[in-house]
């Protein structure tokens, strides 16, 4: 492991199920403050003896108001999640390097769209959660593309939907992500509203570029690891 990263060890509280192979591991925070939507390092020196194998980068899906730490994430065979996945509460992660400027910029006339594939969801939901407990507003509509209707976090946004008549939550089940799917769903909005774009990378990179073709306000956030067949 390099010595040159300065790591906090994180105490797992438990863990659960959301949705299909997506599983939430909660942690203590370690007195760290961080704002919704940013991610952090994290390395688990028995996955392997390569950087690749033992570290990987997550947003943080819980809000900070909850006062602890939701990594979100599908397990998947790989050795990392494996690991994570095998984690019992009481043992710990190396956290290091927060960081990430993906985060909601209030601006209260302007309404907002959040685009998520797949488990690029989690920084949303960590947005969206803190908004709501600080009684803001949230002038959204959430598009969540996913392969299958296994909706991760689906009943708190339904939730906040029938709480806040101002935000509305649209899943989208097994339809390719494609800037005419987002655009049909937002009409009116392409000119009016800033976009968040979140998911896998090869995504991000398309849809985003396409969207700045019609002069739309962007913000992006790239989940590495994944591709649009596995999300």
């Amino acid at each position: 492991m390099p010595k040159t990263k300065k790591t906090t060890k994180l105490k797992l509280l438990s863990s659960h199920d959301e949705a299909g192979n997506v599983r939430t591991f909660v942690f203590e925070t370690g007195g760290l403050k961080w704002i919704a939507g940013q991610y952090q390092g994290y390395i688990l020196p028995q996955a392997g003896k390569t950087e690749r194998e033992y570290e990987r980068w997550f947003t943080i899906a819980s809000a900070p108001g909850e006062k602890e730490i939701h990594i979100s994430t599908r397990v998947t065979e790989s050795a990392f999640k494996q690991s994570l996945n095998a984690l019992k509460p009481g043992e710990q992660i190396q956290a290091h390097t927060l960081g990430g400027d993906f985060t909601w910029e209030d601006e209260p006339s302007k309404p907002v769209v959040l685009i998520a594939g797949g488990i690029g969801v989690t920084p949303f939901r960590s947005m969206l959660i803190e908004r709501a407990a600080k009684g803001k507003h949230l002038n959204a509509t959430l598009l969540y593309f996913n392969r299958t209707d296994d909706i991760a976090f689906r009943k708190e946004f339904d939730s906040l939907a029938a709480r806040h008549p101002e935000f509305s939550f649209v899943p989208i089940i097994g339809e390719s992500i494609t800037s005419e799917a987002i655009l049909k769903r937002t009409t009116g909005s392409k000119t009016a509203a800033k976009f968040y774009l979140s998911g896998p990378e090869p995504m991000v990179e398309k849809i985003g570029n396409e969207l700045k073709k019609e002069a739309i306000e962007l913000k992006q956030d790239w989940f590495p690891g994944y591709d649009e067949k596995d999300y």
